[in-house]
C-alpha cells in the first residue's frame, strides 16, 4: 500500500468523497480497481459501498439506474452507427455474392439487435386478420 493510500484510508471521508467512491465503484464495478483509481484501499471502498447500500438502498439504486441509463443511451447511439455500417456492407454484398436469404437473415438480425438494445419486442405477438363483411354472415 502506498503512503498516499494509507494516509487517505485512515481519515474519515467527507460526504463528497464518499459519493465519489460510490459513483466510481458503480462505474468500474470492482472494489480493487476503484481503490486503485482513487488512491484508497480496497477495504475502504468495500466498507463505504456496503454501508451506503445498507443505509441508502433507494439512493444507491437510483445512482445505479442513472449510470445504466446513460450507458444504454451510449450503446444505442454506437449501435445505430454500427448498424448503418453493417447495412451498407450487406447492400454491397447483396449486389455481389450474398443470396436474398442471407440478406434477409442479416437484416433481421440487425433489426432484432437494435430493437433489443432499445428494450423493444422483437417478435409479433398478435395476428390481425381483417375480413371483408360481417363475421356472422361469412361463417354461414
Amino acid at each position: 500500500m502506498t503512503a498516499r493510500s494509507q494516509s487517505v484510508s485512515n481519515k474519515p471521508l467527507t460526504k463528497k468523497e464518499e459519493y465519489n467512491v460510490i459513483s466510481k465503484y458503480i462505474e468500474i464495478g470492482s472494489y480493487t480497481e476503484t481503490g486503485n483509481e482513487l488512491g484508497i484501499s480496497r477495504q475502504t471502498v468495500t466498507r463505504h459501498v456496503m454501508k451506503f447500500m445498507k443505509d441508502h438502498p433507494e439512493e444507491y439504486q437510483a445512482m445505479l439506474d442513472a449510470f445504466l441509463a446513460k450507458n444504454k443511451m451510449q450503446m444505442i447511439h454506437q449501435n445505430a452507427h454500427t448498424t448503418k455500417k453493417a447495412l451498407d456492407k450487406v447492400d454491397e454484398l447483396l449486389d455481389d455474392t450474398m443470396s436474398l436469404k442471407e440478406a434477409a437473415m442479416a437484416y433481421g438480425i440487425l433489426y432484432d439487435k437494435g430493437a433489443l438494445m432499445k428494450g423493444e419486442a422483437t417478435s409479433n405477438s398478435a395476428i390481425v386478420i381483417k375480413m371483408a363483411g360481417d363475421v356472422e354472415e361469412l361463417s354461414k
